[in-house]
């Protein structure tokens, strides 16, 4: 079971990380090299965008080669986190389906849920402090997580509605206590940190319905004639 594991969590962070390469390729690296050329103090006017994937790779093939791996690396671990998890969690049939729908799970808590009070930033919007983001980023991830799997498995337990209530508490929490507020940072058009938020939050879709789904697909059981 470890070794068939192994196997589908690479195949599927492989996947993902292709997947995601090409949406990060043709819209979100093209958004931070813009940014970039901003923050460089850079006319607008000036600026010439590259066009395209290839655009990109000719220009900063480093980048788009750190871009690849990380995501990749990323992948596995998430896969191998996410198949220990659905082979517990999963009643019946592991499938492509089912894979589908953890991935949009791993993509509810740990790409939506912390956008919604801190949206992604592309280089040179206003920061805050480092510190406060990565504990409130990581108080949403596992609130979220918690809740999502109160809610979706409360009801094989006795007291599911005590169950989905603490998960309804959980999914709110964070947003509650408020994300930390941006600091004084240079700001960017409201346009670019809006496209750059949404791109951010689709490559992030992209990659954990493709983990997901190619996940529960090579973790399915053999059917034997």
């Amino acid at each position: 079971m470890l070794k068939r594991l192994t196997l589908a969590a690479f195949a599927a962070g492989l996947s993902a990380g292709i997947a995601v390469l090409l949406v990060q390729g043709l819209w979100l690296l093209p958004l931070i090299d813009l940014a970039e050329f901003l923050e460089s103090g850079g006319d607008l006017n000036a600026y010439a965008p590259p066009q395209g994937l290839f655009a990109i790779a000719l220009m900063d093939p480093d980048r788009l080669l750190g871009t690849f791996t990380f995501d990749t690396l990323t992948g596995v671990a998430f896969a191998l986190m996410v198949g220990a998890a659905m082979s517990v969690g999963v009643r019946g049939d592991i499938d492509w389906k089912s894979g589908l729908m953890w991935g949009l799970g791993g993509w509810a808590a740990f790409s939506l849920a912390p956008a919604i009070g801190q949206p992604p930033t592309p280089p040179g919007a206003a920061f805050v402090d480092l510190e406060a983001r990565q504990i409130w980023w990581w108080l949403t991830v596992s609130t979220t997580a918690a809740g999502l799997a109160l809610v979706v498995f409360g009801h094989r337990h006795q007291y599911k509605l005590g169950l989905w209530a603490l998960g309804a508490v959980l999914l709110v929490l964070p947003h509650a206590v408020g994300a930390p507020g941006d600091g004084d940072g240079p700001l960017l058009a409201g346009d670019l940190a809006r496209d750059f938020a949404a791109a951010s939050i689709f490559s992030a879709l992209v990659f954990w319905l493709v983990l997901g789904g190619v996940l529960g697909l090579m973790l399915r059981p053999s059917r034997k004639p």
